[in-house]
């Protein structure tokens, strides 16, 4: 395997430093992987990791089952994981609370800047608890929408914590 080859998955996995609610040193911060496997093909840009996934950057963690990451010209497209759950934390800029989410499937929109979250999602941030069987959260627009239009059975659930007194 050539060092372009090897560079290319941890090239792959600069989806983290986009800015889903990133603190802003994050970026700068080494990507870390851990799974039981590793897969890398070439031919069709991909690149997925299985079994008890933790990959790590800065305040950033995504556990899962399975990550694959989808390339296209170069650079990362999107990428999907999937768990039971799978499980993300990172701590945005100003803040000392973390955001934290799960759900059995995580899909991220790269160039979109748009995380969905699928199959009993739940997001929680800044005292806000979101669940549904569906949640996205676009980023360059500061946008989170939940639910799903076709059934009214996959309602959304919001609990807005009071404010502590101090």
């Amino acid at each position: 395997m050539t060092l372009n080859k090897l560079i290319i998955p941890f090239l792959a996995l600069s989806f983290v430093s986009a800015p889903v609610w990133a603190l802003s040193s994050d970026k700068q911060k080494p990507v870390e992987v851990e799974a039981d496997s590793f897969h890398l093909d070439d031919a069709k840009k991909t690149t997925t990791y299985t079994g008890n996934v933790i990959i790590t950057q800065g305040s950033l963690e995504i556990i899962a089952d399975k990550v694959t990451i989808y390339s296209r010209h170069g650079t990362t497209n999107k990428v999907i994981a999937t768990g039971q759950p799978v499980k993300f934390k990172q701590r945005p800029d100003g803040s000392q609370e973390l955001i934290r989410g799960v759900s059995n499937r995580f899909e991220y929109h790269v160039p979109k800047d748009t995380l969905t979250l699928t199959n009993q999602a739940t997001l929680w941030q800044a005292g806000t608890t979101f669940s549904s069987e569906r949640i996205i959260y676009n980023s360059k627009r500061s946008i989170v929408m939940a639910g799903d239009k076709t059934s009214a059975s996959k309602r959304v659930k919001i609990t807005l914590e009071p404010a502590k007194d101090e």
